[in-house]
């Protein structure tokens, strides 16, 4: 379902001005949850209004890169997923580095998730950019 308004649903993250609405805006609930579930993964715990808020990536990146490390953050996802953004249902969730493609670089992860979404009953997958 997209629905598109002349306002929008919210603004897009990064922050960017806009003369027609303020500041760019959303205008379709796809990718709005993108955006949430992005937020929600880039941020640390205690970074935000809820210090129960974000899985906290970074924090993952500094690990060894191995199916633990990758089952711990999964894990995490989940949970706060479960919490924040109950309207969807994560599906899969997929890492790119070295353990499952020996031509990535050896600091590379990437992460991509499916997810089902209650909002359109449909299901998408996001992109963690690498890092």
């Amino acid at each position: 379902m997209t629905i598109l308004r002349t306002g929008g649903i919210a603004p897009a993250l990064p922050l960017v001005r806009n003369d027609a609405t303020g500041y760019g805006m959303i205008g379709d609930y796809t990718t709005l949850t993108d955006q949430n579930l992005k937020s929600l993964i880039l941020t640390v715990p205690g970074e935000r209004f809820d210090p129960e808020y974000g899985v906290g990536l970074r924090n993952y990146l500094f690990e060894m890169v191995e199916p633990s490390v990758f089952q711990s953050f999964k894990t995490e996802l989940l949970k706060k997923q479960a919490i924040y953004i109950p309207y969807i249902k994560i599906t899969n969730v997929e890492f790119r580095s070295q353990l499952s493609n020996p031509n990535l670089p050896e600091n590379y992860l990437g992460i991509s998730i499916t997810y089902f979404s209650a909002l359109d009953r449909s299901s998408h997958t996001t992109e963690v950019p690498g890092a």
